[in-house]
């Protein structure tokens, strides 16, 4: 997504060095796992714009809150928000949720000195109540509530519509007044916005969306037992996965592709394969939990029917 901002002038980077030399330090001394020294000179000369971690890292360097830097500018250029919005993004599809919470509780904060657009304050609130109802800080209702509640406003953003119904119908499978036919509706919507998302770099970030959709309507339509429509989706994804490299998704689709069968009556040693095979990309991808639990599932079933399995 490019967007045309207002350039930002170097008042952050002119700060973070009269600081630094105050301190006596070197760019080496505030350099960190997060922001290399290379990259603190370029912010320094105006070349780079750091996103708020990055700002984060060197304030805690120099002794002085994050807000510090914030509230010398009025205006960020497209490089910071594009920055941010692709950070959001990770943090999202990986599901670190804390990270999540934390990065857009800071974001908002800095939205209200700083002249960030409407479509992305939007897109911040959007990530930051999903987050805190999975961080347990709000309930399912609430959280349901608030997101509705900016349905009327939210622009026609297809990365902002994609996430915006996606989180409604996961949120919504979770309330005691659940309806399939309406959560899968907002999971439809989700699937049909992300196609239309432009900008650089976005078609592999769509196609890894996209997975991430299907990954989550497969939940659903298994835990409501809608089996076939569970297998209809695995496929989809399967074939998503195996062609865009994501391991990952790859043995957990294979998992529930497995379990639907399972769930439908199909004999295990007709099952086993995609079983075997899911521990296998568990193993892969380092996937500890679900490696542990094929590797349990596995074992109580060869036990049952083959003898223990190794």
């Amino acid at each position: 997504m490019i967007r045309k901002m207002h350039m930002m002038d170097n008042r952050i980077g002119m700060e973070i060095r009269n600081l630094r030399m105050k301190l006596g330090m070197s760019q080496e001394n505030i350099s960190s796992s997060v922001v290399s020294q290379s990259a603190i000179s370029k912010i320094e000369n105006g070349k780079y714009i750091p996103n708020i971690i990055v700002l984060e890292a060197i304030a805690s360097k120099l002794g002085v809150p994050v807000d510090h830097f914030l509230t010398l500018s009025t205006s960020y250029n497209g490089e910071y928000i594009e920055t941010t919005y692709e950070m959001i993004e990770q943090l999202s599809l990986h599901e670190e949720y804390e990270e999540l919470n934390r990065l857009t509780a800071q974001l908002i904060d800095c939205g209200q000195a700083v002249e960030f657009p409407n479509w992305f304050k939007d897109y911040i609130r959007i990530h930051h109540l999903f987050s805190e109802y999975q961080c347990r800080k709000k309930d399912a209702q609430t959280t349901w509530m608030k997101l509705k509640c900016m349905a009327g406003c939210l622009p026609f953003e297809q990365s902002i519509q994609t996430k915006f119904h996606l989180y409604l119908g996961i949120i919504h499978s979770h309330m005691k007044t659940y309806s399939y036919s309406e959560t899968l509706d907002y999971l439809q919507k989700s699937l049909a916005s992300v196609e239309g998302i432009k900008g650089k770099n976005t078609y592999l970030h769509k196609k890894n969306l996209k997975i991430y959709i299907l990954y989550q309507k497969t939940i659903i339509e298994l835990n409501y037992h809608h089996y076939d429509a569970a297998l209809k989706d695995i496929g989809q994804g399967l074939q998503l996965s195996r062609n865009y490299a994501c391991t990952a998704y790859v043995g957990q689709f294979l998992y529930y592709k497995g379990l639907c069968l399972e769930k439908k009556g199909v004999p295990f040693k007709n099952i086993l394969k995609h079983y075997e095979e899911a521990h296998f990309f568990a193993s892969f991808t380092n996937n500890l939990p679900f490696k542990k639990l094929l590797s349990d599932k596995l074992s109580a079933r060869k036990e049952e029917s083959y003898g223990v399995y190794n």
